[in-house]
C-alpha cells in the first residue's frame, strides 16, 4: 500500500473537528502574540495592527450565485488537519466561506491518509484531504477518488543535513555527504520518501547509496536528528524552519514552491489536494460545487492575504507555533499553495512517474494519472468567483 502520513501531528481515528469562531478571549491573545513578530514587520504596521479589535474578513472575494447544495451537513476526512498543506481547507472553515455557500463542513480526523482514504470507503466521511500521491495509491484508485480541488501545486518540503556532516573546510551540505548515511522520512512510501528519492536521482546519488528511517512525528523528527539516527531529514514546516532557525539542521535543498521544486526534481509534484468518488459528484453535484467553490476562494484569500489576515488565524496555527514563527512558515509557503485548485495532466504523469521510480515493481508507469483528476468544479468555481 502506498499511502503514508504525509504529516507530523497524528490524531485519533473519528476526533472531529468543527469549525470555530474566534472569540474575545482568543482575539486578546492574538493582540499579544502580534509583538512577537515584530521581527516580521516595521513597528509601524505592527502598531497599526494591534489597533485592530475585530476580525475582517480581507481580502474579500465575491462570487456569482451558486446552486444550492443538496445537503448541508459534509465530513471531510484528513490525517493531520492542522499540517500547513492543508491551511486552504481552516481558511475556508475560519473565514466563513463554506457557510457562504450553504455547508457545514466538519473534519474527522484520522490516523494516517490510509485511514482516510479508507473512511470515505466505509461512507464515515463523504470527500477526503490527502496528498495527490495518497489519492494515486491502488487503495485510492480502486475506490475510483479523483482530485477535484488541489490546494498545494509544490511539495512544501525541505531537505536538511545534521552540521555533523559538514567537516573543516566546507562551507555548505552536498548531496555526495549523504552517501552511506541515513535519511529521515515521515514513513517509507510516503509522499518525503518519493519526493527524497525523487532528489536523489536529480542529483545523481542512488538509492540504495542511502540508508532509510521513518521518524513519524514530529517529535520523532527531532529525537531521531539530535541522537545521531539520521543524518538528514525531509520534512514539512514548522518543523524545518525551527530546525534551520536553532542550527540542529543545515539546508540542502528547499523544495516549498513550485519553481524551487522542478529545479530539484526535475519535474513538478503537487502536494495536498480534496477528493471524493464519482459517484459523490454524480449524487451530489451542487455539494460538490459548493466545497470547490469555499476551497477556491480560500485560495484566492491565501493568495491575497496581508500580514494581519494571516495572523488572524494564529489561534488555529499548526502545533501552538507562534506569531513569527507561523508567518515565517506561511511566507515560505505562500507560493506553494494553488491559485486556482487545478491540477494540470503532466503534473498527475509527474507524480505517478515519481513513485513508479520509489517503487518499480509495482509497474505505475501503466496508470493513467489523468484518470484520478476531476478539474470541472474548480474551473467552474474560479470562472464564478472570478467573474
Amino acid at each position: 500500500m502506498r499511502v503514508g502520513a504525509p504529516a507530523g501531528r497524528v490524531g485519533g481515528m473519528r476526533k472531529t473537528v468543527r469549525r470555530g469562531i474566534v472569540d474575545s478571549t482568543r482575539r486578546q491573545w492574538l493582540q499579544a502574540c502580534l509583538a512577537v513578530g515584530s521581527g516580521l514587520a516595521s513597528a509601524s504596521s505592527l502598531d497599526s495592527l494591534a489597533q485592530v479589535r475585530a476580525p475582517q474578513r480581507s481580502p474579500a472575494t465575491k462570487a456569482l450565485p451558486a446552486p444550492k447544495p443538496e445537503v448541508r451537513s459534509i465530513t471531510v476526512a484528513i490525517a493531520s488537519p492542522a499540517a500547513l498543506a492543508y491551511l486552504p481547507l481552516l481558511v475556508a472553515q475560519q473565514n466563513g466561506f463554506f457557510t457562504q455557500y450553504g455547508l457545514d463542513v466538519q473534519i474527522s480526523e484520522q490516523q494516517s491518509p490510509g485511514r482516510a482514504i479508507n473512511a470515505v470507503s466505509m461512507g464515515q466521511a463523504d470527500v477526503v484531504c490527502a496528498w495527490l500521491e495518497n489519492i494515486l495509491s491502488a487503495p485510492a484508485r480502486g475506490l475510483g477518488l479523483q482530485s477535484f480541488v488541489l490546494l498545494g501545486s509544490a511539495p512544501m518540503m525541505s531537505v536538511g543535513v545534521s552540521p555533523r556532516l559538514v567537516g573543516p573546510g566546507q562551507s555548505a551540505p552536498t548531496w555526495a555527504m549523504l552517501r552511506g548515511r541515513k535519511m529521515g522520512v515521515v514513513a517509507l512510501n510516503s509522499p518525503t520518501h518519493t519526493v527524497a528519492l525523487a532528489a536523489l536521482r536529480q542529483a545523481g546519488v542512488r538509492a540504495a547509496e542511502v540508508g532509510w528511517v521513518s521518524v513519524g512525528s514530529t517529535v520523532g523528527a527531532q529525537a531521531a536528528l539530535r541522537s545521531g539516527q539520521i543524518d538528514g531529514l525531509v520534512y514539512m514546516d514548522p518543523l524545518m524552519l525551527q530546525l534551520e532557525q536553532r542550527g540542529e539542521i543545515l539546508p540542502l535543498a528547499d523544495i516549498r514552491g513550485p519553481t524551487a521544486a522542478l529545479a530539484t526534481l526535475g519535474r513538478q509534484m503537487p502536494s495536498s489536494c480534496l477528493a471524493g468518488t464519482p459517484d459523490f459528484f454524480q449524487r451530489l453535484p451542487a455539494t460538490t460545487q459548493a466545497l470547490s467553490d469555499g476551497l477556491v476562494q480560500a485560495l484566492i484569500w491565501v493568495q491575497q492575504a496581508s500580514l494581519r489576515d494571516i495572523l488572524r488565524l494564529l489561534p488555529d496555527a499548526p502545533g501552538g507555533m507562534d506569531a513569527q514563527g507561523f508567518v515565517a512558515s506561511f511566507e515560505r509557503l505562500k507560493t506553494a499553495y494553488s491559485p486556482d485548485g487545478l491540477c494540470s495532466r503532466e503534473a498527475a504523469s509527474d507524480v505517478l512517474q515519481a513513485m513508479h521510480e520509489a517503487e518499480p515493481t509495482l509497474r505505475l508507469e501503466k496508470i493513467d494519472a489523468w484518470r484520478s483528476i476531476n478539474n470541472s468544479f474548480a474551473q467552474r468555481s474560479g470562472q464564478r468567483l472570478k467573474a
